[in-house]
């Protein structure tokens, strides 16, 4: 009996076995996960050093979280053709500016995107 008892385990634990397998390769593939959309990212603070030449920034970055000290972080800005630098004007107008315009000490609002490692920022506000 007990012999009867452990082939009908040993009959049950392979036809499970067989069945797994048989099901892993009829299966699908797992779907890949769709490509990542455009992160974009914003940062407020202050214009820190400039790179004319380059036409890049270093930026100290400012969050102050509710009830906390402020945390500061310098980042490293680049441009290009089609960032677009311009501060508000009369009715909340935007006044576009060309990189010559930058200058230390100014308080900005950035939207940027890492491309290649970089900070390649897209909207440069200068606040007053």
């Amino acid at each position: 009996m007990k012999k009867l008892i452990f082939v009908a385990v040993v009959l049950t634990v392979v036809a499970f076995a067989f069945g797994a397998l048989a099901q892993q390769k009829t299966s699908p593939p797992p779907a890949q996960p769709a490509p990542a959309a455009d992160v974009w990212n914003a940062a407020v603070g202050v214009l820190e050093k400039i790179d004319a030449a380059a036409k890049t920034f270093e930026f100290k970055k400012i969050v102050k979280p509710k009830g906390k000290s402020a945390i500061e972080t310098m980042m490293t800005f680049a441009t290009n053709d089609k960032t677009k630098i311009f501060k508000l004007v009369e009715n909340n107008k935007e006044k576009k500016l060309s990189f010559d315009y930058l200058k230390t000490g100014q308080t900005l609002w950035i939207i940027y995107k890492v491309e290649a490692g970089k900070n390649m920022a897209t909207k440069i506000e200068i606040r007053p």
